[in-house]
């Protein structure tokens, strides 16, 4: 409970992380003379088209706000780019929930940042994403003049069915004719194509002439494995009626075990670091004895076994202070734990000298599903320490009582980048 607490107050100041926080990158912007001025971007893991950004000549130069108003492009190195177009924005909703009963091809017109995509010689592709929808954009290099391509989604009453209008289908074989008039490969890609950023950059690519054509593709994610160990600190303990339980009401024992563990983070965006869906896989064991003496003569029962524990683990981890060598997260998974126990007894040993042991009792589950939480720091890029807390799980499925599991672990994991 007291770990508890503190994941509680450590969450409760994570907005006061992330007010404070920057986190300057080298970038550029382009002006409206189009001088480009190099310097540094406060980078952001924008999960909509910035508005504005801040950007310093120097990293202990004045701060300065950059919008369209001020700029006709701005990028950071090696990540993210951004271009200043007029464009037609549509305002018709793609949730399942709001969807029109009808065709709406309502938009509004509106300069704004879009975000590079796919950058080649015959055209570039660009995404726009607001609060609505992500919105596809193509600029075609020989006429200078950028595309909407446009996808409508309706509730259609009459068939009690969702409705598309795939324009853009249309507009990408315009474009396919135009540049690949011999690849006929390329037009059943586009037919085949879904308004998605993974399809719609195949296409862009194909039309620009293939992966080894002069061009850009910016991908932001990443995959990185890890090794680490560590120490656990596991606590059994049995709760329920005193009258058929082996052990009275909170008897307890804990155990100390290393812990060797592995794995792989994917990266959503690996220059910021700031989202990481892991997957990891670890190996402990567990000794516990239990020990009870009852009536007047008295009776004695003792429980002696080892638990060999193997978890395969997905996880959110989240960065919530990130600078480039040292960050702070907080980390929540569900641990798949598969269990393996000795051959143990539960034994009773009466008065007189007779023993009797019962084989396998209590019976412990081989599968069971566990939530551990996790915080930590991660120094130089390449050292993370970490403390875990696994929220009790009963390892028995008896009706009258249950056998709860909780551990605390302390480790360190190598990054290998």
């Amino acid at each position: 409970m007291k770990y508890f607490i503190c994941v509680v107050l450590l969450l409760s100041v994570v907005p006061l992380f992330l007010n404070a926080q920057s986190n300057y990158k080298p970038g550029y912007v382009v002006n409206f003379k189009n001088d480009t001025l190099n310097g540094f971007i406060d980078y952001r893991e924008w999960a909509r088209n910035p508005e504005e950004i801040t950007f310093k000549q120097t990293l202990s130069g004045s701060p300065q706000k950059i919008s369209v108003l001020n700029a006709n492009a701005f990028g950071i190195n090696n990540s993210e780019y951004y271009d200043r177009f007029v464009v037609n924005i549509t305002t018709s909703t793609v949730e399942l929930t709001q969807l029109s009963h009808k065709l709406d091809t309502a938009y509004v017109t509106d300069t704004v940042f879009l975000k590079n995509v796919v950058d080649g010689k015959n055209i570039s592709l660009y995404v726009y994403t607001n609060s609505i929808k992500s919105s596809y954009y193509v600029l075609d290099k020989r006429l200078k003049t950028v595309i909407s391509l446009k996808q409508y989604l309706y509730y259609d009453e009459e068939n009690r069915s969702i409705s598309s209008i795939n324009s853009y289908t249309g507009q990408l074989l315009r474009l396919a004719v135009m540049y690949q008039p011999d690849n006929k490969g390329i037009l059943t890609r586009i037919q085949k194509a879904t308004y998605t950023e993974h399809d719609l950059s195949d296409i862009a690519i194909g039309i620009n002439g293939g992966t080894k054509a002069q061009q850009s593709v910016h991908i932001n994610s990443s995959v990185r494995f890890f090794a680490g160990a560590g120490v656990r600190s596991s606590k059994l303990q049995f709760k329920g009626d005193n009258t058929v339980a082996p052990f009275k009401e909170g008897s307890s024992d804990n155990a100390f075990s290393p812990v060797i563990s592995g794995g792989m983070d994917f990266l959503l965006n690996k220059y910021t670091e700031r989202l990481v869906v892991r997957l990891e896989v670890a190996a402990a064991m567990n000794r516990f004895k239990f020990s009870k003496q009852q009536g007047t003569g008295p009776t004695k029962y003792d429980l002696d076994f080892k638990q060999f524990n193997a978890a395969i683990t997905p996880q959110i981890l989240y960065n919530f202070y990130s600078t480039d060598n040292l960050k702070a997260f907080f980390d929540v998974g569900l641990a798949v734990n598969v269990f393996k126990y000795n051959n143990y007894n539960y034994v009773t040993t009466y008065s007189y000298g007779v023993v009797t042991t019962q084989n396998k009792y209590p019976q412990f589950q081989s599968l069971v599903i566990s939530l551990p939480i996790k915080a930590g720091t991660q120094i130089n890029k390449h050292i993370e320490i970490y403390g875990t807390y696994w929220i009790p799980a009963s390892i028995t499925r008896y009706i009258y009582y249950t056998t709860d599991l909780s551990a605390f672990q302390f480790g360190v994991n190598y990054l290998f980048k």
